[in-house]
């Protein structure tokens, strides 16, 4: 063969080869997940694995509660297959936002709590039977109390949630999310058995948290939230309400107060010392590191605090 015709040969395979693949830029974007809080990207992370991408939208350090939507938050949202919320109000901030700079992004919302039977959701939060306008304050101004994530049986649920839209966005990698989360809900599965079999025999069951994102877990549990500190995070309760708590506390004879990690813990701190008890921290895991392990992480640790403060 001359060598003008095997380099004619070899440029023919060649672009015939080229042909084959995709364009610049026409090859398959990977799936986009944005999440708005620690719990959901662990979840996210777990299912998509390495069939896609998941993004946090609140920073590592900053909780729902007090979170401000910044004009560079739409980057993220335009850029994203998936925007995976809470529901339940817990996003409201994010909701308006989206209504006022890309009401498109609407079409991506997955809410997690979507499904959930309403006769499982909770709207009062423990009332001390105070009489006029503050007892109007012990229900929980919202569809319902959004703190579902600290039940793994609604992690569970929310996985199932997650799986549908990650089909339905990426129907090739289908059998990925699906061995995924599998094997996802099995170590959810476990961890709720650990967790009741670590709580089962505790002596004292009455519990008193800063403020209303425990009720799920203690029905979970089977342990007894007898109030709150804050009945609104970030408002210091009135006199006449601590009063009535401390009074409880005596009553119940309740023998720790547990503070959260995203809130000053100098009112149950100074509570503590008036009513010569204990204080621990319970996580509610609104904030923390963004990581596949992070949830189970951080629930066996509220496990240990709950040993250690109950025992």
């Amino acid at each position: 063969m001359s060598p003008f015709r095997w380099r004619f040969g070899w440029l023919l395979l060649a672009g015939i080869h080229a042909l084959a693949l995709p364009l610049d830029g026409a090859e398959a974007r990977r799936l986009r997940v944005l999440t708005s809080i620690a719990p959901l990207y662990s979840w996210a992370a777990n299912v998509a694995g390495t069939a896609a991408d998941v993004e946090n939208l609140l920073p590592a350090d900053v909780g729902p509660h007090d979170y401000q939507f910044r004009p560079r938050d739409m980057h993220k949202i335009r850029a994203a297959d998936i925007i995976l919320l809470n529901g339940l109000g817990l996003e409201s901030w994010f909701a308006s936002a989206i209504q006022a700079s890309d009401p498109s992004a609407a079409k991506k919302v997955i809410e997690v709590a979507t499904g959930v039977p309403a006769s499982l959701l909770i709207r009062e939060i423990p009332a001390l039977h105070l009489d006029g306008d503050e007892a109007e304050a012990h229900v929980h101004h919202g569809p319902a109390n959004p703190h579902l994530w600290l039940d793994p049986w609604f992690a569970r649920h929310a996985v199932t949630n997650l799986l549908a839209a990650l089909r339905e966005a990426d129907p090739a990698g289908a059998a990925t999310y699906e061995a995924n989360a599998a094997a996802y809900t099995e170590r959810l599965h476990a961890l709720d058995r650990e967790i009741e079999a670590g709580l089962a025999s505790l002596p004292r069951r009455d519990v008193i948290t800063f403020h209303d994102a425990f009720p799920y877990f203690c029905r979970r549990y089977q342990l007894k939230l007898v109030g709150v500190i804050e009945e609104v995070p970030g408002s210091s309760p009135s006199p006449r309400y601590l009063a009535a708590l401390s009074a409880v506390i005596r009553e119940q004879r309740v023998g720790v107060l547990f503070t959260e990690p995203q809130f000053d813990a100098k009112l149950a701190r100074q509570l503590a010392r008036d009513l010569q008890i204990t204080v621990a921290n319970l996580d509610t895991l609104e904030t923390g590191r963004l990581a596949a392990s992070a949830y189970e992480d951080g629930m066996k640790a509220n496990l240990r605090v709950l040993r250690s403060s109950l025992k």
